[in-house]
């Protein structure tokens, strides 16, 4: 396994969330089967957070990475960039993940023994826009998600996260207004590989 420096979610995943507040997010997707358990701590990285207390990631030896889908939180905006724009958003950070993984983990494609299931729903997206910061009507960008990493033949959950990233960038030739949009993307990315690269190196 690589040697990365471990960073953002490796401090919170190898903690159990014992200080928390409050029974779980009052906002969600319905995404995900089970909400109570996500407990929030501000020292984290990630809004709300769950760690099954005795997951042991050293018997999976495969990754199967969803497709991405869209599920908008009640209040968003998202729909309103349309059907077609957000299955193309989806299919990106779809791709980013695998990108990310592959070269350190085998990748599965259906489920089976020993393969761990990546689950991911966006939830919000806002572009940048109007103008440049300073400007009242700047929009520095954003995106939300809910994720799940489960036994991929038992469903059982060994770890979830909800999460809003804004004005991250990635520093790709990507459109300027879709930057804070792939930054996120590529730091959550970065979050699975390290927290796959710790379980795996423990």
């Amino acid at each position: 396994m690589s040697g990365r420096n471990l960073i953002l979610w490796t401090a919170l995943l190898a903690a159990v969330c014992a200080s928390s507040k409050g029974p779980g997010p009052k906002t969600t997707s319905g995404f995900m089967s089970d909400y109570s358990k996500l407990r929030h701590d501000e020292k984290y990285k990630s809004d709300w957070v769950y760690i099954k207390p005795d997951a042991d990631l050293q018997e999976y030896d495969r990754v199967l990475i969803d497709a991405v889908v869209v599920m908008p939180l009640k209040g968003s905006t998202a729909g309103d960039l349309g059907p077609a724009v957000l299955q193309k958003v989806a299919d990106h950070f779809t791709k980013t993940l695998k990108e990310t993984i592959d070269p350190y983990y085998t990748l599965a494609l259906a489920p089976g023994p020993h393969v761990l299931r990546v689950r991911i729903a966006i939830t919000d997206i806002e572009k940048s826009s109007g103008g440049k910061p300073g400007d009242p009507d700047f929009k520095i960008g954003s995106a939300a998600m809910e994720a799940e990493i489960v036994d991929s033949e038992s469903g059982v959950c060994l770890a979830a996260a909800i999460d809003r990233i804004q004005g991250s960038s990635a520093g790709r030739d990507v459109p300027r207004e879709w930057l804070a949009v792939d930054g996120a993307f590529q730091e959550w990315a970065n979050r699975l590989l390290d927290y796959l690269d710790y379980y795996n190196e423990k």
